[in-house]
């Protein structure tokens, strides 16, 4: 592996570009926390409902991930070949992909939201608190899905600053409509658990407003110049071909993490309150490396496009070594503090003590879980998109599942057992992320490397 112990000018260009992402991805947590902490005051059991709704709603947002990865990979490597004309024609086409995804998805979670949450081996008065906010919510995804894909252009063109509003005031707008959703103050009606949805509705309208004004500032795009017949299928296919293989690796494990959510319910509603509040703490501890991720995969994207190889794999692993140690350090940090770190959100002692051990091996966990980030980025920037996808589909779910039930159910290691199996599975997988990314494989995948591009479709 390289050395780190120079800063390079490529490590400034890589922090330029993630210290935004960082603060948005720190904002978003924060804000999920106090959203964890104000529903934990409202009621205990709607912790475990909006926290099971939750991870339906985070495995969708990687469904309309398939057009935001897509076209991010493709973006970066035409900067990179200096092939800017084509990214008009992308805008457009990404724009109608996210939209026809976005609105199938909103009606899927209108009209099926309680059979989703039965789905999830909620008992019925989990299911009856959390189908409004999942009904609201879900049915609104149609405008985070436009949001996100502008986001992704933003990014890509390296206006990672600029994007951070759009988020921000989205977020910030909720975390102030759920406290009066709540709390009622002022002696306005109280709303509930719905409320909460339509705060976040809120919230993401303000959001998508935002993000269509800074997509004519900065990349000169008007919505209002969108034409259905400067939509591009070749594009699109070139999206989908990019992004259905790295955003179902992230999809793959999202969707793990319902099942996981559905075996730890079978635990008992304290074990998954645990888990919500778990969950919402651990979202700190990869920041950094989910941060350095995403500014990465832009660098090795523009890199692969213009065929600096060797740039691009020195980029890769000096990121993963920066990473991977900051994350071991914030995990040491967060195992020693627990105590009054979970003391914030509960004073239930079973509950902390399942936290505690829980911790001891989030520090393997979130160690081998920045490595992958990090590689299974730079492996999708270069095009190698595949790869990534196949190894979670079989760890994950050939391994990391079955181990994740033995451990919890028939050895009785509960919520820890869940946790070692996906110790395990980050684990594998690093390894075989670091012996790709070190074969060079990946130098051969690229959109510019290919025989066939999509100049003649542009006009």
């Amino acid at each position: 592996m390289t050395s780190i112990k120079k800063i390079t000018p490529s490590d400034r260009e890589l922090l330029f570009l993630s210290w935004p992402i960082f603060v948005e991805l720190f904002l978003r947590v924060v804000i999920g926390n106090i959203n964890v902490w104000m529903i934990s005051h409202y009621s205990e059991p709607a912790v475990a409902s909006i926290g099971a709704a939750n991870q339906l709603l985070n495995l969708i947002v990687f469904v309309y991930g398939f057009i935001t990865i897509g076209t991010q990979i493709i973006i970066a490597q035409y900067i990179g070949a200096n092939k800017l004309r084509d990214i008009k024609h992308v805008i457009h086409t990404a724009l109608f992909g996210s939209f026809t995804i976005g609105m199938m998805i909103s009606i899927v979670f209108f009209f099926f939201s309680k059979s989703l949450l039965t789905f999830m081996n909620l008992n019925e008065e989990l299911i009856q608190i959390g189908n409004s906010y999942l009904q609201i919510f879900g049915g609104s995804l149609i405008i985070s899905a436009l949001s996100a894909v502008i986001i992704a252009i933003l990014r890509t063109h390296g206006h990672t600053k600029p994007a951070l509003l759009i988020p921000m005031t989205a977020s910030l707008l909720s975390v102030i409509g759920n406290y009066f959703v709540l709390y009622q103050p002022f002696g306005l009606p109280s709303f509930g658990v719905s409320g909460l949805a339509y705060s976040s509705v809120f919230g993401n309208m303000i959001g998508l407003i935002i993000s269509v004004v800074l997509l004519k500032r900065y990349i000169g795009f008007s919505i209002f110049s969108f034409r259905f017949r400067k939509i591009s299928f070749p594009i699109l296919k070139a999206i989908l071909t990019y992004g259905l293989p790295s955003s179902g690796e992230t999809l793959s494990y999202q969707g793990a993490q319902v099942v996981v959510t559905m075996i730890v319910a079978s635990l008992g509603a304290s074990v998954l309150i645990a888990k919500s509040y778990i969950s919402a703490i651990t979202q700190f501890v990869y920041l950094i490396a989910s941060a350095l991720s995403q500014g990465n995969q832009i660098m090795v994207g523009r890199d692969v496009g213009a065929g600096e190889f060797e740039r691009a794999y020195n980029r890769g692993m000096r990121t993963t070594i920066i990473g991977a140690s900051a994350s071991l350090i914030i995990c040491l940090i967060t195992f020693i503090f627990i105590e009054p770190i979970m003391g914030i959100f509960t004073s239930n002692p079973e509950v902390i003590q399942i936290a505690k051990e829980v911790f001891l091996v989030e520090i393997v966990l979130e160690t081998t879980r920045s490595i992958n980030m990090i590689l299974v980025g730079s492996l999708n920037a270069s095009g190698d998109v595949k790869f990534p996808l196949i190894c979670s589909l079989l760890v994950l779910w050939v391994i990391s599942l079955p181990f994740s039930y033995s451990l919890a159910i028939w050895a009785g290691f509960g919520l820890v057992g869940v946790w070692i199996a996906y110790a395990i599975d980050e684990a594998l997988r690093s390894i075989l992320m670091i012996r790709r990314w070190r074969s060079r494989i990946w130098e051969s995948k690229s959109l510019v490397q290919q025989t066939t591009t999509l100049e003649e479709v542009s006009v």
